[in-house]
């Protein structure tokens, strides 16, 4: 097994503890070159980080994630948010829109079921229907809710439950900058990192989810 940053019990990069850190070949700090890092960020990417950063510390474990979503679009000058929601998060992304609004945000929103294309256009039939008592189903359109929200000027798109793959699509064909609300989990009530602290007790069966659902292909 490769290790990795997963997997360092020290996170002695946070503390700047050199003598702490791993080996080179297994840590990231000691075998690449802090400069390479640095030149990734353009002018955009410096001004995101930089009040991304503010935000950290001045709501640190005090602002929800709606706050620090509104607080975090303010510091950046934007003025206008797309949401993209699943359908099953309409009363969210309602409540959502209604609190950007009481904060002086413009606000404009697509549903993952806008254009109404039916799942034949992605070759999925009836048995793979979420509901298999209907004759048509419509898709879900990431990359049409991104591409709507992006051409209406918005400066910033939120996601707001989008499924597992359809948020994939969602941010690839994103022309402005995304963050996440919150994600999709219909069995934990949509609290994803459930299943990681309980992963040592009642969802022990995570560790074998693929062998025990899709056999040992090859």
């Amino acid at each position: 097994m490769k290790f990795t940053c997963a997997d360092c019990p020290s996170k002695a990069c946070e503390d700047l503890e050199y003598g702490k850190m791993p080996n080179e070949a297994s840590c990231i700090t000691k075998k690449v070159d802090q400069e390479w890092f640095k030149s990734l960020y353009g002018e955009e990417d410096l001004k995101i980080a930089h009040n991304a950063a503010k935000v950290e510390g001045d709501g640190y474990c005090r602002w929800t994630r709606v706050e620090e979503t509104m607080a975090f679009a303010h510091n950046m000058g934007y003025k206008k948010i797309g949401i993209g929601f699943c359908t099953g998060f309409s009363r969210e992304a309602a409540t959502f829109a209604k609190i950007l609004r009481s904060n002086g945000f413009e606000v404009e929103a697509a549903s993952c079921k806008c254009g109404s294309v039916t799942k034949d256009f992605i070759d999925i039939h009836k048995d793979h229907y979420a509901n298999k008592k209907r004759d048509i189903e419509v898709m879900c359109n990431p990359a049409g809710q991104a591409e709507y929200l992006s051409a209406q000027g918005c400066d910033l798109l939120v996601v707001v439950g989008l499924c597992v793959g359809h948020d994939t699509l969602f941010i690839k064909h994103s022309k402005v900058p995304v963050t996440v609300l919150t994600g999709k989990d219909r069995a934990l009530a949509h609290n994803p990192v459930g299943a990681l602290y309980l992963a040592d007790s009642y969802l022990k069966r995570v560790y074998t989810f693929i062998k025990d659902n899709f056999g040992d292909e090859e």
